[in-house]
């Protein structure tokens, strides 16, 4: 069993706690019997049969696609999710298929766990079309059609997330075209909305898109915890923050700028911090409160001990506060690793560079790239899905091949 979380996040900076219990889920696994049932009928399934022709989410691959992609794999794990408080539906995540409704109820009770279940509903395929997205500007709105905009699956991309996100970078534009004012702008460096829709309108999609931090260049500053402070302003400038959400996260905000001065300007020298259990190196140098806060073998922990000022605060201020000490020390090598990027973009990658001997880099990009075999950097940053990480590990080993090159 999986319970829910002691301390729920929530997903609003309005709520405090959740208004609904939680509900345990639990973990199974599929093993060899349910397997050796799957490809024993693996040509009666929509997908393996010729009946669908679409390319299906790689992220969420059917039971199908598991059995043959990863023959290798004795189990595969299922996330049991019931449906409601008071249902006893239970949605098994992980199992979704195309496969006739008999062999989808011989297969599920071979599962530990699932031997007698009824099932309320049989998987089944889906196949979908969509609008070329690199036709949309940036507001999602039909470039040769004004007035027509599209969002959600009608643009190449799949989940929940994705489409609502859309949703909202459309309504706006649409909303504000009608009253005649100037669209909202999600830009690569302020939102993960923004990193999605200008994947979509300048890559475009040759599979079902799916938003991963690991697609934005800026992710160390693109966090949940800081999404208020990015984007309220925004909201509230378009009229969207109503005056209780703009009171609270000013109130917020003025106490994180008033913490983190009074942290920046409290120092402590290397014996001072001895006598409080916290060992640094004794070189000398004083450290101010806001730099230690940021060591992960600190953090809040100790924050009340080198300041007792910062108990007057609110928990959440507090937390804020102890999280941005920390990323702090990290996005100055996030922007040189982009710099570094940009300045080498056109850096030659050698014709027969083995994408599949780079630690780190994933499947999905190693099929592209030995299928495309871009030329430069600048041409493997055009490829789509291809992320600011990859670019960063690429350049990493082509440089190690320089240097081999130059010692032999």
């Amino acid at each position: 069993m999986q319970a829910g979380d002691q301390e729920p996040e929530m997903l609003s900076f309005m709520s405090t706690k959740p208004m609904v219990p939680q509900v345990e889920c639990g973990i199974t696994h599929t093993n060899e019997h349910t397997h050796d049932i799957v490809r024993q009928n693996i040509d009666l399934s929509a997908m393996y049969g010729g009946h669908i022709d679409g390319v299906g989410p790689r992220y969420c691959p059917s039971i199908e696609d598991k059995v043959t992609r990863f023959a290798d794999k004795v189990s595969h794990q299922v996330y049991l999710e019931p449906e409601g408080i008071m249902d006893h539906t239970i949605y098994p995540n992980g199992i979704s298929t195309s496969l006739p409704e008999a062999v989808q109820e011989r297969y599920v009770r071979t599962i530990i766990g699932l031997e007698k279940v009824e099932i309320l509903q049989p998987g089944y395929a889906i196949e979908y079309d969509y609008f070329d997205p690199r036709c949309l500007d940036s507001n999602l709105a039909v470039r040769d059609m004004p007035g027509l905009y599209f969002a959600g699956q009608i643009n190449g991309t799949t989940g929940y997330e994705e489409a609502a996100a859309q949703g909202v970078v459309a309504g706006l534009a649409s909303a504000a075209a009608s009253l005649g004012r100037e669209a909202a702008t999600f830009s690569r460096t302020n939102s993960y909305i923004g990193v999605m829709v200008d994947d979509l309108t300048t890559r475009g999609v040759t599979e079902p898109y799916r938003m991963f931090t690991s697609r934005a260049e800026f992710r160390l500053t693109l966090r949940a915890d800081n999404a208020d402070k990015r984007l309220t302003p925004l909201g509230r400038r378009i009229g969207c923050v109503d005056d209780r959400r703009w009171s609270m996260y000013q109130r917020k905000q003025e106490g994180i700028d008033i913490l983190t001065t009074l942290l920046t300007s409290r120092t402590y020298t290397p014996t001072e911090l001895a006598g409080q259990g916290v060992r640094v190196s004794q070189d000398g140098q004083r450290r101010t409160v806001y730099a230690l806060i940021g060591q992960p073998d600190l953090g809040i922990g100790r924050l009340d001990v080198l300041a007792p000022e910062a108990a007057r605060f609110d928990r959440e201020v507090r937390r804020q506060v102890v999280t941005n000490a920390l990323y702090s020390q990290y996005t100055g090598r996030q922007d040189d690793e982009i710099a570094s990027l940009k300045r080498d973009e056109g850096r030659a990658i050698p014709a027969h560079f083995d994408y599949a001997a780079v630690p780190g880099l994933s499947r999905e990009l190693c099929q592209k790239l030995s299928m495309i075999r871009p030329a430069n950097l600048a041409q493997a940053a055009r490829i789509e899905g291809i992320t600011p990480a990859a670019l960063v590990l690429l350049l990493a080993n082509i440089r190690q091949i320089d240097r081999r090159v130059e010692k032999a």
